[in-house]
Order: C-alpha cells, then sequence, then structure tokens
C-alpha cells in the first residue's frame, strides 16, 4: 500500500467459482436427438473465446443442424436481480452450419452478421448503476446459449465469462496518502480522511512502468469507472479515478469540479512504481470530456496525451448565465456560453497537448447531436499531428466509449443503431490500446 496512513484496497470477490477457457473450445450438447448435417454429426456450438474477460471477443457458431430450416439461437444468463435474455433466427444452409460471424439473422436485435451478437444484444430488468456494474463489470457471468429446430432443443452449451475482479485490484485513495509520515487526521479535523479518488490497477501489479490514465468520472451506465477504468486496468494500465459532478472534488456550496483535485488525483498516480510519471493520460466522455480536454491542455508538463469521447472540445458553462464548471485556487475557471453556436465558441488550445490525442464521436449520437461537429472544430484548433486518431463512427449512438461485448447503453436503439454503436465500441478501445501499446514501447 503506498505512502498514506487511510489507504484501503477493496478487492472484488468472485461472483461464482469457474474455470474460465484459454483456448478455442468445443462444448458439446445434450441433445433432444441426433440432428443431422452433411456429415450427420450431433449439434453442437463451436465458442472461440481465446480469453474469456468480460469484454473480451467471442465467436460463436454451430454444425450439425438440420438444413434449409430455421434455428432460434437464445443466450440467457441468470442474476440476482433476474434474468438477461436475447433471441435470433437464423436459416440453416444445407452445409448445417450457421457461423454468426458471417451468417445474418433473419430475425434479431442487430441487422449485420455479428460474432457475439447474442450476448452484446441481451436485455434484462432495470437495475440501479451499482446493480448495472455489478452484473456486468465486476462479477463473473454463466451465459447459457440454446438452439431450437422444429421447437426440440438440438443443443446448448454454456459460455464462461469472467468479470474485472479477477483482473483488478481497487484502492480508495485520501488526502493522508499524499503525505508521508501524516497522523491519522488533522488536529481537530478530517482533512487526511477526505477521499481524492480511487485507484485501478493491473492484478497482479506490474513490474515494470506503463502509461497510466488520469480518468475523470462523470458517465453512468457502460461510461462509468467501474467499466472504463477497470477495462484501462485489466489491459495493464493503472488508472486513477477523480470523480466530477459528485461530492468528491468540490468546493463547499459549489457544483464545480476543483482543478486541484486533479492535481491530487496525478501527484498521487505519478508516484507509483508502476506508472510512467512522463506518459499520463488524461481520460473523459460526455461531460467529463470537456475537463480532461482542459487539464491536458493546462498542465502540458504533466500530461502527456489525451482520450475524450462524446462531448465538447471548449469548456462550456453549464448556463448560460455562466455557471462555472471548474474551479481553480478558488475561483471559477472562465468557461463559454453553451447557447453559441460551435463557429462563435473559442476552443481549447489542444495543440499545447505534447502527446497523442483520440477524439471520438457517434454521427447519431442522441445526447449531444452535434458531438461530431465539435470533434471537427477540435481537430481544426488541435492541427494534424502525428499519431493522433478521430474516430467518427458512422451511423453510432452516443455510448461509443462503453468497453465492448456487454448489452448496456444500448436499450431502445434500434438494430442497425446498436451495431454501429458495438462495432464504434470495438474500435474505439482498439484505439485506446494502440495508443498506450505504443507510449509503453518508447
Amino acid at each position: 500500500m503506498t505512502g498514506g496512513i487511510q489507504s484501503r484496497h477493496i478487492r472484488w470477490r468472485r461472483a461464482s467459482t469457474i474455470a474460465a477457457s484459454a483456448v478455442a473450445i468445443v462444448l458439446t450438447s445434450a441433445l433432444a436427438g441426433c440432428v443431422g448435417g452433411s456429415a450427420s454429426v450431433p449439434a453442437h456450438f463451436v465458442i472461440d473465446q481465446p480469453r474469456s474477460g468480460i469484454t473480451d471477443p467471442v465467436a460463436i457458431s454451430l454444425v450439425g443442424l438440420q438444413p434449409d430450416e430455421t434455428v432460434v439461437l437464445t443466450a440467457t444468463t441468470r442474476t440476482t436481480t433476474g434474468p438477461w435474455e436475447s433471441r435470433a433466427v437464423y436459416s440453416v444452409p444445407p452445409s448445417g452450419i450457421v457461423d454468426l460471424h458471417s451468417d445474418k439473422p433473419l430475425i434479431a436485435p442487430y441487422a449485420r452478421a455479428d460474432q457475439a451478437g447474442l450476448l452484446w444484444t441481451m436485455q434484462g430488468p432495470s437495475l440501479s448503476q451499482v446493480q448495472l456494474e455489478d452484473v456486468w463489470a465486476i462479477s463473473d457471468r454463466d451465459i447459457r446459449l440454446v438452439a431450437t429446430q422444429g421447437g426440440r432443443e438440438v443443443a446448448a452449451t454454456t459460455v464462461y465469462r469472467t468479470g474485472f475482479g479477477h483482473q483488478v485490484s481497487v484502492q480508495f485513495v485520501f488526502a493522508g496518502d499524499l503525505i508521508r509520515g501524516a497522523q491519522n487526521t488533522a488536529p481537530g479535523g478530517t482533512t487526511f480522511d477526505v477521499r481524492i479518488g480511487t485507484f485501478y490497477d493491473p492484478d497482479p501489479r506490474l513490474v515494470s512502468r506503463r502509461p497510466a490514465v488520469l480518468l475523470i468520472d462523470g458517465d453512468d451506465g457502460g461510461g462509468s469507472a467501474a467499466f472504463v477504468a477497470s477495462q484501462l486496468a485489466s489491459s495493464g494500465y493503472p488508472t486513477f479515478v477523480v470523480t466530477a459532478f459528485g461530492p468528491e472534488g468540490q468546493i463547499p456550496g459549489s457544483a464545480a469540479l476543483s482543478a486541484e483535485n486533479l492535481d491530487n488525483g496525478l501527484t498521487w498516480l505519478q508516484r507509483q512504481h508502476d506508472v510512467d510519471p512522463a506518459r499520463v493520460f488524461t481520460y473523459g466522455t460526455w461531460r467529463a470530456s470537456q475537463l480532461a480536454l482542459w487539464y491536458a491542455t493546462h498542465r502540458p508538463g504533466a500530461v502527456f496525451g489525451a482520450f475524450a469521447a462524446s462531448g465538447t472540445t471548449a469548456l462550456l458553462c453549464t448556463s448560460s448565465a455562466g455557471s462555472a464548471v471548474l474551479t481553480e485556487d478558488g475561483e471559477p475557471v472562465p468557461c463559454e456560453d453553451p447557447q453559441r453556436t460551435i463557429a462563435d465558441t473559442a476552443q481549447l488550445q489542444l495543440d499545447r497537448i505534447p502527446g497523442p490525442l483520440l477524439l471520438a464521436c457517434g454521427e447519431r449520437d442522441e445526447i449531444l447531436a452535434n458531438a461530431c461537429e465539435w470533434l471537427g472544430a477540435g481537430r481544426i484548433a488541435r492541427g494534424e499531428r502525428p499519431g493522433d486518431i478521430y474516430l467518427v463512427a458512422r451511423g453510432a449512438a452516443h455510448s461509443i466509449s462503453t468497453p465492448p461485448v456487454v448489452p448496456v447503453g444500448l436499450q431502445g436503439l434500434s438494430p442497425a443503431v446498436a451495431q454501429a454503436t458495438e462495432d464504434a465500441r470495438a474500435q474505439f478501445w482498439a484505439d485506446v490500446r494502440g495508443i498506450l501499446s505504443a507510449e509503453t514501447r518508447r
């Protein structure tokens, strides 16, 4: 445990004991009878899952089905709050093989062929944020796949998905942790008990220094720290989370986030033995994206690069009256009128960020309709730099930064928009890991 006297570790417990698959596996169901394919082999699922993490790719196919008929596929997982499930119908070709990677469904909540479509389209009960994180970020999931032809179950298997709780160590960090040798509390006060953030670290801890991320946590759903910080840490990149739009980090009586709290988080993060202090990135989505970009542009000597998605590239006030979203040295940071057009709004000085910048938007963003226009304005302000990535996701909705494969943040979208959003998620995270991996090798 690092430094101070109030650090606390949280080790997420396993939701169930499983043996996670590490290679492509073939699991044969209990059959209601032998069903003839061209080779008269029993119908069975083929699951290709080199890694079993909750957001890792998985490819699903079936062999031995009755040709020239339809097959109904269902995916179900049981949780303490109720079942989650999805359903798709496919036409079986003469080969008796249905491959979700290449075969388009007849009926499904996704429009095109998709190797994991049955998983990320599952729907379930309405959950609180804490429940959602437990089900689809922290805990393990056993997902039951069933194939039915002619009203009979012909194949079934279980896909095991391992939650982030196995791969990430979570530690609350307090003000006292910044001061080596500090007493438990300041005389007559609780200064050292103030929580400044949460640290997500790869488990087991790395022995070499890696790029790290200062994440400003402002989103609910799949954009929350339990999803994003866990995804980053499980990929090998230590992440410190500062909460925005909540009580942590705010000055009394204000809705604004304190820049000093970001400074404290950055200082603590750079001291960790597995962190390269010269390769720290900020990260924010939606309302937090402007904060991540502002901090990167105002601390260019300490922050190397930035990731921002589905948000603005100017620091906007919370109202046209000029209410600040950020304070520094106790004073409100100047911000832009949110009622102005993008062309009339001063952009953040993104050219001051020394390292790579990733900006992303969905063309069908239902929350920030002009998200891609903001990205374009930010790109002009930045200028073209080697290593930068601008992801304009065609047909995608708002929540493109949620890690892939998990069925979060897609409810209410049409099959085409949902699938475009899922595709954007896979690309966004490939880009994030690509940038961090490139900096690891430097």
